[in-house]
This record gives C-alpha cells, sequence and structure tokens, in this order.
C-alpha cells in the first residue's frame, strides 16, 4: 500500500493521541500500551519500549490489532518493534538520510529525566537489552548542560527567601543520594524534580531532617510546633516557615556502583563469594543552596532558628540514604553516635574504583576515588571472619544486622573517612582519618577490634590479598597503615596472642559464646568459594624480614616494584613455587586451591607490618587444613615462621610434593 502517515502531524502526536483515545474507551489495547514509551517512528517502523520482558511479550501479542487501529489513524506501520528499556527518539537528524540508522541517543537530551525516560539500554555480550548503564550516562551527560538552569533556580531561591540572609550553603564530601524510588527495570533513581528535571533535595526531606533533630534536641516542644507545624488527628497548625527545594550550585549528578561480594544464602545459611555490581546515579561533591522563607512578615525573627536546626541536623546525621556507610555526609561533619574514636591512617593502593574500573576495553584506565564504603566493607568481612567461629548462622546474621543495619533499620555502628586527595599515582597513596561511632561503648570496641585485625591481616579495596608490589609491570595489591595507640602490633608471638583474646572478648561482651564453630572456605570458583572464618582450621603466621622495603621508601616503583624486597619473603615463597601462586587469567601452573583464579579468592592473605623494632610479613591461611594449603604451612616454619592463632599438628603431615622449590631470594 502506498499510504503514507499525515505530514502535517508528528508521529508522536499521533501515537498520544491515539493513547488517549483508546484510554477513554476503556479498550484493551490502551490498557495494554498506555505504559509504553513512544521511541520513535521511521521509515514505516513504530519503536516501543516497555519497562520489562514480561509486558513486553504481552504487548508482542497485540500487533496485529495495535496496526489496523493505528491505520484508522493515519499512521501506518509496516512493522511495530517493542523494546525493553526507556525509549529514545529515533527520528534522524535533519542532515541524515531517513534509511540511515538512528543515533543510539539523541543529541540534546534537555535534562537528566529526559535522559532516563529517552535512552535505550545497552547490549549484553548476547544482544539482550539489559545494560543500564548508556541510560545512566546519558542522565549525566544531558546534566552537564543544566549550569544556566541551576544559576536561574538558585537566583530563585534567594528571590523567595528575601536574600542570602534566609539561606545558607551546604557541601557534601564524598557522595549523597536523596530519594531512591523503584524506577524502570528495578533501577534505584535519586529524587529528580517533576517539572525540571534535575537533582534536588525536596522541601519536605529538608523539614524531616529539621524536625527530628529538633525533637531531639530542643527543649521548648510548643516552640517546634508553632514553626514548624502539627498535625495530630483532627488537629492542625500550619508551620510559619517554609521550607524551599534545595537544588545544586552546579552539575554534580555521577553514575555508581554498589557491588557487594559475599551474600548470605539460603536455606544453607552459607556466606558466598559472589560479585553483583549494581549501577546507580548519586551525586558527587554537592554543594546545595538552601532557603527558608516566613510565612508572614512578622515571622521572619524566627527563620534563624529553623535554619539552625536544619545545620545541626546536616552536620551530625547527614542527609539521605547510606549515611552509615559513608554517603550524604557534610564537610566536617561532627560525630552523630554517642561514642566515637578515630585513627589516622595511610592507603598506598593499585586505585580504588567505581563505575569505571580498569578494564582491556578502556585500555586498563578507570576512574580512581576514593570509596568510604570499602572500608565499611572490609570490616564487615572480618567481622563475620570472627562472629561465624563464635556464633551459629542465625545467631551471625541477627548480630550483622543489629551492628550494621539492614534495609529500614539502622545499625548500631557508623563507619566515615576524612580524606585528603592523593598526591601521587602508580601507586595511590590516600592519608586521613577513619571514623568510628556507636550507640554503646561495647559496640564501639567491637568495631575498633575489627579495624585494628583488619588492618594487620590485610588491606582494602582492590588487591587486599596481597602486600603492595609490581607483577607483570602492572600495580598489585595494596599497604594499609592504621596509626593508634600501641599500633602497629610488633612481631611478638604473646602480643598477637593477647589481641586475638582480645577481639574475642569484644565479640562476647556483645553476644556470649561459650561454643566454637567451624566453617569451610569453600572451593575455587564463583559462587563456590565461601566466607573465610578465623576458626580451628585457620592459622596466622608471622615471617620477619629485616630487609622487607616499606612502600615510601621505595624511590622508583617502575625499577624496584617487582623486587624481592618489596614483595617480601612470604609473597616471594607464594609466587615462587607453582604449587602455592595463584592461576593467572591465561591459565597455566598455579594452584587454586591455595592462591586463588579469577573468581577465586586466594585462600592466603599476606601484610607487610613495619615497626621500629623490626619489619615482618603477616600470613593467613584459611582452610589450612586442605593439603595443598598445609604445604604452604609446612614451608612457611622451615623458613622460621612463628604461628600466632591456630595449630600445627604434629601428626599432619603433608603428602610429597614434587614440585620444585622456591630458589634463593635476592637481597
Amino acid at each position: 500500500m502506498n499510504f503514507k502517515p499525515n505530514q502535517s502531524r508528528n508521529p508522536s502526536d499521533i501515537w498520544q493521541d491515539f493513547i488517549a483515545a483508546e484510554q477513554k474507551s476503556n479498550s484493551k489495547l490502551g490498557k495494554q500500551f498506555a505504559s509504553a514509551s513512544y521511541g520513535g517512528y521511521d521509515n514505516n517502523v513504530l519503536t516501543l519500549f516497555f519497562a520489562d520482558e514480561a509486558t513486553c511479550k504481552v504487548a508482542k501479542g497485540q500487533i496485529k490489532p495495535l496496526k489496523d487501529k493505528l491505520f484508522k489513524f493515519k499512521l501506518w506501520c509496516d512493522r511495530i518493534d517493542c523494546r525493553i528499556g526507556s525509549g529514545a527518539p529515533t527520528s534522524p537528524p535533519s542532515n541524515q538520510k531517513s534509511d540511515a540508522k538512528p543515533p543510539k541517543t539523541p543529541r540534546n537530551m534537555g535534562n537528566p529525566l529526559q535522559a532516563l525516560n529517552f535512552t535505550e539500554f545497552g547490549r549484553d555480550k548476547q544482544g539482550k537489552l539489559s545494560l543500564p548503564q548508556p541510560v545512566l550516562e546519558s542522565a549525566v551527560n544531558a546534566e552537564k548542560d543544566c549550569s544556566y538552569l541551576y544559576e536561574k533556580l538558585n537566583q530563585r531561591t534567594l528571590d523567595l527567601a528575601g536574600g542570602e540572609s534566609n539561606t545558607f550553603k551546604i557541601s557534601f564530601s564524598w557522595r549523597m543520594r536523596v530519594g531512591g524510588t523503584r524506577g524502570f527495570a528495578e533501577l534505584l533513581l535519586p529524587a529528580l524534580h517533576p517539572v525540571f528535571g534535575i537533582p534536588y533535595i525536596p522541601a519536605s526531606s529538608l523539614k524531616g531532617a529539621a524536625l527530628a533533630w529538633a525533637e531531639k534536641h530542643h527543649s521548648n516542644k510548643g516552640e517546634i510546633q508553632e514553626l514548624l507545624g502539627m498535625l495530630e488527628g483532627k488537629n492542625a497548625k500550619a508551620a510559619k516557615i517554609e521550607f524551599l527545594d534545595a537544588f545544586p550550585t552546579k552539575p554534580c549528578l555521577s553514575v555508581d556502583v554498589a557491588t557487594p561480594q559475599w551474600h548470605w544464602q539460603n536455606p544453607e545459611q552459607k556466606v558466598i563469594y559472589n560479585p553483583e555490581p549494581h549501577p546507580l546515579l548519586t551525586l558527587e561533591q554537592p554543594q546545595f543552596l538552601i532557603g527558608f522563607c516566613p510565612t508572614r512578615t512578622q515571622y521572619a525573627d524566627k527563620v534563624e532558628v529553623v535554619k539552625k536546626w536544619l545545620e545541626n541536623a546536616l552536620k551530625t546525621g547527614g542527609i539521605g540514604s547510606r549515611v552509615s556507610g559513608g554517603y550524604g555526609r557534610t564537610v566536617n561533619q561532627k560525630a552523630q553516635l554517642a561514642h566515637s574514636k578515630s585513627f589516622d591512617f595511610e592507603l598506598w593502593t593499585q586505585g580504588m574504583y567505581g563505575s569505571n574500573p580498569p578494564t582491556k576495553e578502556n585500555n586498563y584506565q578507570g576512574n580512581t576515588e576514593f570509596r568510604p564504603t570499602a572500608i565499611r566493607g572490609i570490616l564487615r568481612y572480618w567481622f563475620r571472619a570472627v562472629a561465624l567461629g563464635l556464633y551459629d548462622a542465625e545467631t551471625c546474621v541477627t548480630l550483622e544486622e543489629l551492628l550494621f543495619g539492614k534495609l529500614g533499620q539502622q545499625g548500631k555502628i557508623s563507619v566515615s573517612t576524612r580524606i585528603n586527595p592523593s598526591q601521587r599515582q602508580d601507586p595511590y597513596l590516600y592519608t586521613g582519618k577513619i571514623i568510628l561511632e556507636a550507640t554503646e561503648a561495647k559496640y564501639l570496641s567491637l568495631i575498633e577490634r575489627c579495624l585494628i585485625l583488619g588492618s594487620h591481616l590485610g588491606g582494602v579495596g582492590r588487591g587486599s590479598r596481597r602486600p603492595l608490589h609490581l607483577l607483570n609491570r602492572r600495580m598489585r595489591g595494596c599497604h594499609w597503615f592504621v596509626d593508634g595507640d600501641s599500633l602497629p602490633l610488633v612481631g611478638n608471638e604473646q602480643q598477637w596472642r593477647t589481641f586475638f583474646k582480645s577481639v574475642t572478648d569484644a565479640f562476647k561482651a556483645v553476644k556470649p559464646s561459650t561454643k566454637n564453630y567451624t566453617s569451610s572456605p569453600g572451593q575455587p570458583g564463583t559462587k563456590k568459594r565461601q566466607q573465610d572464618v578465623l576458626d580451628k582450621n585457620a592459622q596466622v603466621w608471622l615471617l620477619k624480614d629485616t630487609v622487607l622495603l616499606n612502600p615510601e621508601k621505595v624511590k622508583n616503583w617502575h625499577n624496584q616494584g617487582d623486587s624481592a624486597n618489596v614483595k617480601g619473603a612470604a609473597l616471594n615463597l607464594l609466587y615462587g613455587d607453582p604449587q602455592f601462586k595463584g592461576v593467572s587469567n591465561g591459565g597455566g601452573s598455579g594452584n587454586a586451591n591455595v592462591g586463588g583464579e579469577l573468581g577465586t579468592p586466594s585462600f592466603v592473605w599476606i601484610k607487610s607490618i613495619f615497626t621500629a623494632d623490626s619489619p615482618y610479613q603477616v600470613v593467613t591461611i584459611f582452610g589450612s587444613n586442605h593439603p595443598d594449603r598445609l604445604k604452604l604451612a609446612t614451608e612457611l616454619k622451615k623458613q622460621g615462621a612463628i604461628l600466632v592463632y591456630g595449630q600445627m599438628s604434629s601428626s599432619s603431615q603433608p603428602p610429597p610434593s614434587n614440585s620444585p622449590k622456591p630458589g634463593p631470594r635476592r637481597r
């Protein structure tokens, strides 16, 4: 048929008119396609997007009646393409031929909300429309063009508030997210203004924060109700001070990622290794202008009172989600919980990465950033390593949720950081403070022990199981130093045994235990590897190394990073024997049951400790009853290592090995 669509009307308008008419008549097609996003009309092909596969599948069964009805609306379709995603206009630019492929995303998305609605999902290796990364990146790119809008909205806030005296600016030290509404494909989205389409803090969220602080700290309850209003049953009182929506002072939207690596698995009640990246949108180091407006001129002098309430609320409790993990914290935020303690620290690292890690596709050039969530994550890891040796799985889950919190439940502890920007790279060096907070002294003592334990047995972030070194001309591992009273521990057996007892005592002060539990670290392979546990089958060894080189004394990492003195005696032992070292990505010799492999974390942790007395390395072996790992323990003992945790049974002899012994160590 040679029919052409009505050239006087936009196909998008025709589609909207069609949907409106079908909904008005309460038709089956109207119900089915009302949720579809218009994706474009090109070359007699209509593209529609659906939020999920189930809705898309049902829609495909209605293509024939849809074509027939659209013909009556003068929109002829050779084909109707139903896809999963959030729709992208597919009309070609004026300088592009009509039969050419449309651009993947439109050239000007307007604002982040429009970008989210009109950008197509990416394709995975199987060609499925399932990757949200392009959608999120499109929203970020769209926001970069909103500087003028931010300027106008901030000026609007100043005008509505009656000047700077009724406003204040607040800056956040890392990232924040306010909102968390569930959007298309189950993606959690931040609060985006329904009119302007940009991120903001709703006035209701600000008022809620101020009210919560005032009710806890302000003695005059009547004044709180007078200024902020109240609604109790039939009793209501209007607020005297109005909060304004707060907008960032400049673009700050950023793609972030949450990647939980260890998961409780039911019904077995085991913790398995299965990294699952979840990309999301956050605001990176944003600054907001917050304004207030008295409802009447006679209340103008009360603005300062309410302003102080909100300032105090933000400077002590932060705002938004995941505050206890480092999000939504203001610059120089004060302690929120009753008990707190801070530690100076250094982190020498191969790099910490968020949503853009180094890959072969980007030539191993990812975007680095210090992530406070990595500190919280490693503390949770070492918490489980101890708890699973003292309690049954159900008790561990309950205690973990009590301390670290869960969805809808604030935990008893909070972890935050204050970071100095890295002044170098390859390796990166971060310095700053780790601030631990807790509602009770016993919770603070427990999480403090976990911090000291983790900083002495391993690192944090990428390469946490190895000391910092160069391997195949690429930086590997990390060095984490936490400073404090009598820290770091010296290479003394009695001091270490006393420390391990203090760890278990701190746990038992929170939850008494008279039993010991044993857990297997599992097998090589994703979803087979299980949480490491400091049980009777775990061993911790101290291996002195008088020539071990502190990272700060390495003058040239490119030339010295792979030297024996940088790697240390323990790592040289691991790397120097095929029966111990990990299996590389390309395969070859190695032992996944000791050094791990792709998708399997190593069963062995090695940490370098530098003290005024003498440097040494700490080697932690999980599941040392495995014959391959028992061989490593035997070699450590031969080199003079001291066993400070666990036991080495004299009757337990590893099977003979035909593997060559490591060569002499270079000095």
